[in-house]
């Protein structure tokens, strides 16, 4: 009786290694493996980058007053006048943004860009054609606008119309550098100074820089990895800004041109940045 237990027992435990050996030698099924999508890029941080195009000045000179004693000239009918230029632009750019909803981004933004054109036309604005009795213009005088670097300081608010592609506006305030001169010839050839031995030419240059505002839009695109496309329109507006020409010279009479310079720009540019 105790052999048969015993027996048997052996049995059931043979099959059992035999079992464990066959499910050994059979092959293992592959792990399954759970999909993860891609996180979305994330428009929350700083970013730095450079960018080209080009900017339009609109400036309008307008002569307030012209001062010759004994004279008594009149500003004429070239008074205002208007320099219009257009320049290659580059600069660069900085800010930080926000992504705070699935959809909208804002963020603060700060450029500055070089530009340089002049635009020069022939006599004085108010003294190129008679604002003396006699002496009739533009002679050998000349005026210019030269526009030179710019910056700006914004806000920005955007709307992601993809999950890679930024719809937004901008404003701020924005700084633009500018030069307006004027020469004039103390020769009978140049009616606004008068007559000086030797016909000497002076030139007398004003330097200034102005605050305004601007508002803007634009696109940008996140490209690769953490690279960022844009486009942008701005326009500025700086007011009028008042100049003063003296153009007088020793042993000569005092000749003071009193003037007005109003001026816009429109910006369009191309750039490129990396997020951190």
């Amino acid at each position: 009786m105790q052999r048969s237990k015993i027996a048997a027992i052996a049995a059931v435990c043979t099959i059992a290694v035999v079992q464990v050996a066959s499910a050994a030698d059979l092959p293992l099924k592959a792990p399954f493996n759970v999909y993860t999508p891609p996180l979305a890029f994330s428009w929350t941080g700083f970013y730095v980058g450079a960018a080209l195009g080009a900017k339009w000045a609109d400036t309008t000179w307008s002569t307030t007053s012209i001062l010759v004693p004994g004279f008594f000239p009149v500003v004429d009918t070239s008074s205002p006048r208007d320099y219009d230029l257009s320049a290659f632009r580059v600069g660069g750019y900085l800010g930080h943004n926000w992504q705070f909803a699935p959809q909208w981004v804002a963020g603060v933004e700060g450029d500055w860009s070089w530009a340089n054109k002049t635009a020069t036309s022939a006599g004085v604005p108010g003294c190129s054609i008679l604002c003396i009795a006699g002496a009739p213009g533009p002679g050998v005088d000349t005026s210019s606008v030269k526009m030179g670097w710019d910056a700006s300081l914004r806000m920005r608010l955007g709307y992601l119309v993809l999950p890679n592609l930024l719809a937004y506006g901008a404003g701020g305030v924005a700084l633009q550098q500018f030069e307006v001169s004027a020469t004039c010839q103390h020769s009978l050839s140049g009616p606004l100074c008068i007559v000086l031995p030797g016909n000497p030419s002076v030139t007398l240059t004003n330097k200034d820089t102005r605050w305004g505002w601007t508002i803007g839009a634009g696109l940008e695109a996140n490209i690769y990895g953490n690279w960022l496309l844009r486009g942008e329109y701005r326009f500025s507006d700086f007011g009028t800004g008042d100049n003063a020409f003296n153009l007088s010279l020793p042993g000569g009479v005092s000749t003071i041109v009193n003037s007005r310079l109003k001026t816009t720009t429109q910006i369009a540019t191309f750039g490129v940045a990396y997020k951190f």
